[in-house]
């Protein structure tokens, strides 16, 4: 038997923590190596000042709107959601260069992508696989196997009854990681924006370790809204050492020269995902005219 220095001891016990699946967003540094020396990394800011004005083919999903039961966990590091025994949904269009079928839903608190300097309460990442691929595990492996839609939510002062269903089984499995849950009648199309139409565009990596690269981003301009009450929901969540998941973000990383992409909406939308439509604002508009006038 041979005696190991402490400090070695330390730096093996944190490796293998993070290679065997135990990693902790208090130790990015101590993630995989890819994760340190990527030239590709996800999250990154977003901004109108830097992003290049694009346009995309419109996206097309399919089976989103299915009403079916969902398989939900806290998985340590997330409140995770898997579709069960319907036919997947899946997306294409929009830039993307295939099929992408849906594998999971998670959730992040607060957001990992920054919005005009502006970090949202909570983030959600649909996450999918092109369909030339068996599986997400697959998928990852290739540059362009998996896409993302990454969704912002911003606070609003009434609670959001369509998370309400979702937060009543996470509010039970604070302290049961691993622990799945069923939920009836989830449908994944009430966490899109119904305007898709504006979203910015870039290439990265998943945001959690190994940081794979080569993953296709959108996240859309249009929010959707959460109570505060119902954030904290999420930070009740315990990690494997039950130790509250107070935030489960990644800190912003480098562009790198990366060209981020957006396109823009010609539809405006507010936090709770209603249509302003423009006419509205023209008639504001004409009226500040008229009285302006009637002052003279």
């Amino acid at each position: 038997m041979f005696d190991v220095p402490p400090l070695l001891f330390v730096v093996l016990l944190i490796t293998g923590h993070v290679l065997g699946g135990h990693w902790s967003y208090d130790h990015e540094e101590h993630w995989a190596p890819l994760c340190q020396t990527g030239k590709s990394q996800s999250p990154i800011a977003l901004s109108h000042s830097v992003a290049v004005p694009k346009e995309f083919h419109p996206f097309s999903l399919h089976g989103y709107g299915q009403s079916a039961s969902a398989l939900l966990r806290n998985n340590g590091h997330s409140a995770e959601v898997r579709l069960q025994n319907i036919e997947a949904p899946t997306v294409h269009g929009g830039g993307l260069s295939g099929t992408y079928q849906l594998d999971h839903l998670h959730f992040h608190w607060q957001s990992e992508h920054i919005m005009s300097n502006y970090r949202f309460p909570l983030e959600l990442h649909l996450v999918h696989f092109d369909q030339k691929h068996r599986n997400l595990t697959e998928a990852v492996k290739h540059p362009h196997g998996v896409a993302v839609l990454g969704v912002l939510f911003d606070l609003s002062p009434d609670d959001d009854e369509d998370f309400q269903p979702l937060l009543e089984i996470i509010d039970n499995l604070k302290e049961k990681v691993g622990d799945p849950r069923h939920l009836s009648d989830f449908s994944a199309k009430s966490f899109i924006p119904r305007d898709k139409a504006g979203f910015y565009r870039y290439h990265g990596s998943l945001t959690t370790p190994g940081c794979n690269e080569g993953i296709i981003w959108t996240v859309f301009t249009s929010t959707l809204p959460i109570s505060k009450k119902q954030v904290k929901i999420f930070e009740a969540l315990q990690t494997e050492e039950k130790m509250p998941l107070i935030k489960n973000y990644r800190s912003l990383q480098p562009l790198n020269g990366r060209t981020l992409y957006l396109r823009v909406s010609p539809i405006r939308e507010n936090g709770a995902n209603h249509q302003q439509a423009p006419v509205l604002l023209t008639l504001v508009l004409l009226s500040l005219i008229s009285l302006s006038y009637i002052s003279w």
